[in-house]
């Protein structure tokens, strides 16, 4: 059950840089798609080197963009998934919960703010936010 709690807290935790490295990812795949643009193909009627080959350096590079495009593509697909996960199962919380969850995991600080902090943020005890987010967690952890 530990490790279900820590997986959930970690989840949390990286929401915010998930969404930005799925903005990243994007950036990436529509720099790629516009390398495209430039490119036509070329007929070689059956001309092969002394390899037998006939694919060409710029072919082989048009590979290699394509298989990148694809792993981009696909980690834009898993990216999207995990938050959307995430924030479905925000959808459970009332807004009591979700203040607490955005005090504790979204933060901006480099560094989550003290229960101390927190509960007096949302006029509680620290102790009483512990136990908070506790439940909060486990009510996640079967959907995140």
């Amino acid at each position: 059950m530990q490790d279900m709690y820590s997986y959930v807290e970690g989840k949390l935790y990286n929401y915010k840089s998930m969404k930005v490295e799925l903005n990243s990812y994007k950036i990436d795949l529509e720099y790629l798609n516009k390398e495209y643009e430039g490119c036509r193909g070329k007929s070689y009627s059956g001309i092969t080197s002394k390899t037998n080959s006939i694919y060409s350096s710029v072919e082989n590079g048009l590979i290699k963009r394509e298989k990148r495009k694809e792993m981009l593509q696909l980690k834009i697909i898993e990216k999207e998934r995990q938050i959307r996960k995430i924030e479905n199962a925000l959808a459970l919380l009332d807004d009591e919960e979700l203040q607490l969850v955005k005090l504790r995991y979204f933060s901006d600080r480099m560094k989550p703010l003290s229960w101390l902090d927190i509960g007096q943020e949302m006029l509680y005890s620290d102790k009483k936010c512990r136990i908070m987010n506790k439940d909060i967690v486990n009510k996640l952890a079967g959907i995140i």
